[in-house]
């Protein structure tokens, strides 16, 4: 039996304990639910962390799902529901609740919304992630509904950082596999199928009654995306003998048009007496339904696996659907249900149709069908997941690829600011290179021997240097100048920000046009020869502290990375940004911190380090911990 772990299912926009077809609660919940109660039952410590929307949860300290599985909520946000469009701005506070609870030894999020949040603070911890996206934005957006929205850039930004930082990516389905493979190109190593598990004490195959009427089931909730409005247009075409056709399941938030032009089609169509609409359904009560159904159609424009199809299969209960995506997966045609390949109304009222006037082909089906749908339950599921974690290497450097180009402005920004994630990166055989923009040659020098090297010509080529003996420190990172841009100078402002010095040269960086500065760029990355960027990391856009240079490089850094298309991370710098939000953290443990310490040690005229743990004073007499996480934030 596998040693006992702290678990936590992170499940941040809707909560588990929400009924499916509710608001966002869908098949997610089901399946966070159905893994949780079978690691619970299991005898690991599980826990579900999802987000307070009141003051009842916030003070929640005893919830439990029906497989005892405890509830943590965490405040983020506002003590009320908030728009999964609105969620992007509260995941940092999410985190920072994260990081006040007991480390876990694993972490598997659920939804991208999720893992933004909770991959920082697994890194923080040094245990595995493992993400479960749900539904792939690329492959939503592919076969989008009309009349739905497509998905922003952001989503897709941030679904591809986390299937590459992630140490493993499960997928409900071989479709959907494909789909995160395809969208962000992955070693298909590292995206795994954990197909879900059945609730098969509850969905059961009762023995077929007569009805005087039958019954053709929709559970899901009502947006464009599930195509309701093409079973209500083949129901119509069945002519006045007609089964009855029951919609379960609430509207999903923003699609109130939607289910209000799909009442009125409904009224249209002459339908009123033959189409129930129910609200959400209780897990026993969405059993029951299918017990009690025909035909559960599932009419869908994509679904990522179609948990709902497997529990009707479990039932008894045959599935009419489109085979769309996963689908195929969950029901097998002529296995557990019949796949119609078109939307036209009039091959779907067929398919039902023949179904339900030949008693003997459709109780065939539920058989077979209800095989298929218990052959599966979520404590294979859970063992699947564990088993799969077991083989996992974590490698937090994954995120920028094999070969990410970091701009820096000046000497030693690279050691103090990303010199452990560099170090990092070589050791786990990644080949990141530096462009560095000026040799810093108009900053101060700190006080002692070194000190009259300030202000004179001398001053360059001793900190260039001191960079290369810092580089060897840092594995040997290879390295180039853009050019020959000189070091702006700054000044500090009442704000206690850096801003440009009245005196800045002809030739400095910040001077020069972008455009220029760019190019120059692309030719130190081709000069480097290490081949195309998989990532550019460079400085936020306030340039940390400020530094007009600093500013000059995040904004060449952005249309470099838009050159190549590839990610930008912008460095979360932890002396001036108190929030710690970020959407990677890289922890530095052992070499890479011992490595990074002795880089920064090398720029002597720039700092001094001392003191166990190691602290650094810059010129200016500031002094601060060397940096045990290095974070970043993927900037759209």
């Amino acid at each position: 039996m596998p040693e006992p772990r702290r678990i936590a299912l992170v499940s941040l926009h809707t909560s588990p304990l929400d009924a499916p077809g509710t608001g966002d609660a869908g098949g997610m919940n089901v399946v966070v639910v159905g893994l949780a109660d079978a690691l619970t039952a299991a005898g690991h410590d599980a826990e579900v962390l999802t987000r307070a929307r009141s003051e009842a949860e916030v003070a929640a300290t005893e919830a439990r799902t029906a497989g005892g599985t405890r509830v943590r909520f965490l405040e983020a946000g506002p003590r009320a529901s908030v728009a999964k469009g609105e969620l992007p701005a509260h995941l940092g506070a999410f985190g920072e609740r994260m990081r006040e609870l007991t480390p876990f030894d694993l972490v598997h999020s659920h939804y991208w919304l999720s893992g933004a949040a909770a991959l920082p603070v697994a890194q923080e911890w040094g245990v595995p992630h493992v993400q479960s996206l749900h539904t792939v934005a690329a492959l939503k957006n592919a076969h989008l509904a009309p009349g739905d929205h497509p998905e922003p850039a952001e989503r897709l930004a941030v679904e591809r950082m986390l299937v590459h930082a992630s140490e493993l990516t499960l997928a409900l389905s071989a479709a959907e596999r494909a789909a995160v493979l395809d969208a962000y190109a992955l070693p298909g190593e590292r995206v795994r199928v954990l197909a879900p598990g059945v609730d098969t004490s509850l969905f059961q195959h009762a023995a077929a009654t007569s009805a005087p009427r039958p019954t053709l089931l929709v559970l899901a909730r009502v947006q464009p995306l599930k195509g309701i409005d093409l079973a209500v247009e083949a129901l119509a075409l069945l002519g006045p003998e007609r089964p009855r056709l029951v919609i379960a399941g609430g509207t999903s938030p923003g699609h109130d048009e939607y289910a209000e032009a799909l009442r009125r089609r409904v009224h249209e169509l002459g339908l009123d007496d033959d189409v129930s609409f129910l609200p959400a359904q209780t897990r026993v009560q969405t059993a029951a339904l299918l017990r009690e159904a025909a035909l559960l159609i599932v009419p869908s424009f994509s679904e990522t696996f179609g948990l709902v199809a497997l529990e009707a299969a479990a039932s008894g209960t045959p599935v009419v659907t489109t085979g769309a995506g996963g689908l195929a997966e969950s029901v097998p045609d002529g296995v557990s249900g019949v796949h119609v390949r078109s939307r036209r109304p009039e091959d779907w009222a067929e398919v039902m149709g023949g179904l339900l006037a030949q008693p003997g082909q459709l109780s065939a089906l539920a058989a077979t069908a209800a095989r298929f749908g218990r052959a599966r339950d979520w404590a294979e599921a859970a063992a699947d997941l564990l088993g799969a974690v077991e083989q996992l290497e974590s490698d937090p450097t994954a995120v920028f690829g094999e070969r990410p180009v970091f701009l820096h402005a000046h000497p030693d920004d690279e050691s103090i600011s990303t010199g452990g994630t560099l170090a990092a990166l070589v050791h786990a055989g990644r080949r990141p290179s530096i462009l560095t923009g000026t040799r810093g040659e108009r900053g101060e020098v700190v006080p002692g021997e070194l000190h009259p090297l300030e202000g004179t010509p001398a001053l360059a080529p001793h900190r260039e240097g001191e960079l290369a003996r810092a580089l060897d420190e840092l594995g040997g990172v290879p390295q180039t100048f853009l050019g020959a841009y000189s070091d702006s100078g700054m000044e500090w402002g009442d704000d206690g920000f850096a801003r440009a010095a009245a005196d800045a040269p002809a030739g400095a960086l910040s001077l020069a046009p972008l455009a220029e500065v760019v190019d120059a760029a692309v030719a130190g990355i081709e000069r480097l020869a290490v081949g195309s960027p998989t990532s550019v990391v460079s400085y936020d856009g306030m340039g940390g502290y400020g530094h007009p240079d600093h500013v000059r490089m995040h904004e060449t850094a952005r249309l470099v990375a838009l050159h190549y298309g590839v990610p930008f991370f912008a460095i979360v710098e932890p002396r001036v940004d108190g929030s710690g939000a970020a959407d990677v953290a890289m922890p530095l443990l052992g070499e890479p911190l011992r490595r990074k310490t002795a880089a920064m040690a090398a720029h002597a005229t720039q700092l001094t380090v001392a003191g166990d743990p190691p602290r650094f004073t810059l010129s200016g007499g500031q002094v601060h911990e060397v940096g045990v996480v290095e974070r970043y934030r993927l900037v759209g």
